[in-house]
């Protein structure tokens, strides 16, 4: 498998812009439920976990497991 010259220059582009303190997809998924709950109930996050909304931003497979979890969790909410 061979990348375009493109997706070559998005991952050249994401790991240059990595920086030391980010999470990576374990430690997202360590606080992706709080981190819904939080959205969900409408309060404020917390500078602390702001770090889990960047990785969302940058990584469509965490991102994708987090929109099923907040689909899941409206779920059991509406019932």
């Amino acid at each position: 498998m061979s990348l375009s010259r493109k997706q070559t220059q998005d991952l050249i582009d994401s790991v240059s812009s990595a920086k030391p303190d980010e999470l990576d997809c374990d430690g997202c998924h360590e606080l992706m439920a709080e981190f819904a709950e939080l959205e969900l109930s409408g309060k404020e996050i917390p500078e602390a976990m702001q770090a889990v909304r960047r990785h969302l931003d940058q990584c469509v497979c965490c991102n994708d497991e987090y929109n099923a979890l907040l689909e899941a969790l409206g779920g059991i909410e509406a019932s």
